[in-house]
């Protein structure tokens, strides 16, 4: 059995290879976001989904996941190859807001800044061709195809990569998806049915103007070249997104620990590993008799805190879309501009100091407040249509899975 999928992206799609460039849409980084939603997917409906960076899972024992997706000793259930169509570029940029402490790198950064304009990611269009053993499967991979070019398929979702048209009929079913292991509730690992989604319409086109103006301010090739000023009209997207993670970041600016467990971090030279045990940040210590470094937890003074009760990075859990033309492949259209905002909050850890009914309440208070899109990209005017919001807390699995995959 097999199928055909006409994909056209409408914010950069990237799939980095070894050398961290993007030059083909790469089967694995496609395969990738697949497996990561039906692990969401699977978690959300009580089934078991192992974490693949932990994953014990072989031919004669795994999970759910790994039955269809192939682990050690298993084969994958079906393929997936890629043809290109019409092959096009995005920009790179290294973005900084105003007031942001530091950059985003949207692509692959080039010291030389010479080939800048081709290492921001992909777009253009592209067939993407599924071939499985039976219906089932075919169906199950048309469907988290549908739910991954929706809402961010590739790497750098967080940073507004991913959001594509599927440009032709899947003929979707519902989904047979079967759960034989149920999991561990309290699993911190994605599971959909605590999962958010937002479609933000952007209406005020004065406002538009007044956007592109400011994050031309931010645009930068190289870190000391920077672009004042860039044609947007050939493109159907605005590199917005490190502007709106900016301004969710400032919503939890009175807690560190929250604040980075949310949008992500990795510990380095400014932000140091969370002790755990206490769900504080660690403070770094020189040990000059053994030049070496250990970590202090300032709450129970346990001294030389070890790796395995440390968290030393974590990827964001909100992910954030650029401002897009959703009706870019839509011929003689008018454009129509929006932008994506979703992710997923787990249960809490009680010594990270609140809880997730209360972040679920600060998300949607600002997300639907005027003030809080003018303070986001420092303009007077409103861009979004707040009555045209439209959002989804805690996703209806069942639902979702007989609407094809619309979440919205």
């Amino acid at each position: 059995m097999e199928a055909i999928v006409k994909l056209k992206p409408l914010t950069p799609i990237w799939t980095g290879d070894a050398g961290r460039k993007c030059r083909m849409i790469r089967e694995t980084g496609i395969i990738g976001s697949l497996r990561w939603w039906y692990e969401a997917l699977i978690r959300g409906l009580g089934g078991e989904a192992c974490d693949p960076t932990k994953s014990k899972c072989n031919g004669q024992s795994r999970c759910g996941v790994c039955e269809l997706f192939g682990c050690t000793g298993w084969a994958r259930r079906f393929k997936l190859d890629v043809r290109e169509v019409k092959k096009d570029f995005a920009p790179f940029f290294i973005v900084k807001p105003n007031s942001s402490k530091r950059a985003s790198f949207l692509g692959y950064y080039d010291k030389s800044g010479q080939s800048w304009e081709k290492n921001g990611g992909l777009l253009g269009e592209y067939e993407l061709r599924i071939t499985a053993k039976d219906e089932a499967i075919l169906n199950t991979i048309k469907f988290l195809l549908k739910l991954s070019c929706d809402w961010g398929i590739g790497s750098g979702t967080q940073r507004g990569f991913g959001i594509s048209l599927i440009d032709n009929d899947l003929q979707l079913q519902k989904p047979d998806i079967r759960i034989e292991q149920l999991n561990n509730p309290s699993s911190n690992l994605p599971r959909m049915d605590q999962f958010f989604f937002y479609k933000i319409p952007i209406v005020n086109i004065e406002a538009l103007d007044l956007i592109i103006k400011e994050i031309c301010e931010g645009l930068y090739i190289t870190k000391k070249s920077p672009l004042s000023s860039f044609d947007f009209a050939r493109y159907n997207y605005l590199p917005t997104a490190p502007w709106v993670r900016r301004a969710i970041r400032e919503l939890f600016r009175d807690n560190d620990v929250l604040r980075h467990y949310l949008m992500g971090f990795i510990s380095d030279g400014n932000t140091k590993p969370i002790h755990l045990s206490c769900w504080r940040h660690l403070i770094e210590k020189k040990d000059k008799e053994k030049n070496k470094t250990y970590y202090v937890c300032p709450k129970c003074r346990k001294k030389r805190v070890h790796d395995e009760n440390m968290l030393k990075k974590t990827g964001s859990k909100i992910f954030v879309s650029h401002i897009y033309n959703k009706n870019a492949f839509k011929g003689n259209v008018e454009p129509e501009w929006e932008m994506k905002v979703w992710g997923w909050i787990p249960d809490l850890p009680s010594g990270i100091g609140e809880n997730r009914q209360r972040v679920k309440n600060k998300l949607q208070e600002n997300l639907k407040e005027e003030d809080f899109w003018k303070s986001c990209f420092g303009i007077e005017e409103n861009p979004v249509d707040i009555n045209g919001i439209e959002e989804v807390w805690d996703v209806d699995i069942e639902k979702l899975l007989t609407n094809g995959g619309e979440v919205l």
